[in-house]
């Protein structure tokens, strides 16, 4: 029985050429149970981990390190093997087109080697790509939880955790005035999936960040790119907005009383 388990746990099984994680097809979907605990556990690491590196920064640095390190080998080894053992084909499919997966490698590159230059870009993305897998719940079609289903979870979990930890202990600050790089970013990534979607694959009919249909629960594949627009202005609009109307709380702007004549 333990064995079953730990199979279904952490390998992959071939049905009829199909390559794939076990699946059961039983979960609850989005915005059940254990979709909500998650939400939790993210929300709870984050205002959390925030508060901590902000009292104590000097811990910050390796406790970061160690978490982007388990991240990036942990995903290298797991986008290895799908190259490998045939979930994707060709193998070249391996390579990462869609946003979060990119990101799921450059945040660790950008934290380790201290590529300032594309901080801005990677961290503001990274917690875009993390909050809405966060809200979307795609992990839940399954009772059963494989290895590799926490393991996406705990990936985009980090990519919105790691920024905030590194504004919290001073090593990165939202700064409006770089907030251009955002979008030089976001259209960077629009560029390398459109090359898997429309040249890389195009016999396959990849949607690599999905560009070509609606992966929303609204709206349809006539209007969805407007909704993608309109998301990422909200959320760019949230993530700027937070800290400046933070200070705005903590220091008011002086009210100059008038001079009585």
């Amino acid at each position: 029985m333990v064995l079953e388990w730990l199979k279904k746990f952490f390998l992959y099984f071939n049905d009829n050429g199909y390559v794939s994680t076990f699946s059961d097809g039983l979960g609850e979907g989005s915005f059940g149970g254990r979709h909500f605990i998650w939400m939790g556990i993210v929300l709870f690491l984050s205002i959390g981990g925030f508060y901590f590196f902000k009292k104590y920064p000097n811990y910050e640095k390796k406790m970061v390190l160690i978490i982007v390190l388990s991240l990036f080998f942990v995903r290298l080894f797991h986008q290895t093997t799908r190259a490998i053992i045939g979930v994707e084909s060709p193998w070249t499919q391996a390579f990462p087109f869609h946003m979060c997966t990119v990101l799921t490698f450059l945040l660790p590159l950008t934290v380790i080697f201290h590529w300032d230059i594309i901080k801005t870009p990677v961290y503001v993305l990274s917690i875009m790509g993390g909050v809405i897998t966060l809200l979307m719940g795609d992990y839940f079609g399954d009772r059963f939880l494989t290895f590799w289903t926490l393991e996406g979870m705990s990936a985009h979990t980090i990519l919105i955790i790691v920024p905030i930890y590194e504004i919290a202990a001073n090593k990165f600050e939202l700064n409006i005035k770089k907030s251009w790089q955002v979008f030089i970013g976001i259209l960077i990534l629009m560029g390398w999936a459109t090359l898997a979607n429309e040249v890389f694959y195009v016999d396959l009919d990849p949607n690599y960040m999905y560009l070509k249909e609606n992966a929303l629960p609204f709206g349809n594949d006539q209007n969805f790119f407007l909704f993608y627009v309109l998301i990422f202005f909200l959320f760019f609009g949230f993530i700027y907005g937070i800290p400046i109307l933070s200070k705005q709380i903590k220091h008011p702007p002086l009210v100059k009383s008038e001079s009585v004549k």
